[in-house]
């Protein structure tokens, strides 16, 4: 998938902006890869359009934190609102399972606790 199309599936999802779409799949990828290990980010980075790669090579131990604080970090990057991000974030979980090849994102999710479903 070409980094257009990933940004036009978020913009039109959410009725953000191209730049707000951009800014939040950012936002969601630099709190995803503070969630997972570096092996894991680099996985999930190889699978998707290269200007989305860089926020998730971050290399740094995964943190541990639950959905909300993952919400609240999003927003806070993005400068957008709690409620209204949730739903983004949705939409942007929802793109990075059409980029990566079958079962990438899977492997991602797994890493994760069971109330990280609710964003997908």
């Amino acid at each position: 998938m070409k980094e257009h199309e990933f940004l036009s599936i978020v913009s039109d999802e959410t009725g953000l902006t191209r730049d707000e779409a951009e800014t939040l799949v950012f936002a969601t990828l630099e709190t995803l890869a503070e969630r997972l290990t570096p092996e894991e980010s680099d996985d999930l980075a190889a699978q998707l359009p290269e200007a989305f790669r860089e926020p998730l090579l971050t290399g740094g131990s995964p943190e541990d934190f639950g959905v909300e604080e993952f919400v609240r970090r999003v927003a806070r990057r993005s400068e957008g609102d709690v409620v209204d991000v949730r739903e983004d974030v949705h939409v942007v979980f929802s793109a990075l399972r059409l980029a990566a090849m079958p079962g990438e994102l899977d492997d991602t999710l797994a890493q994760l606790p069971g109330e990280y479903a609710q964003l997908l």
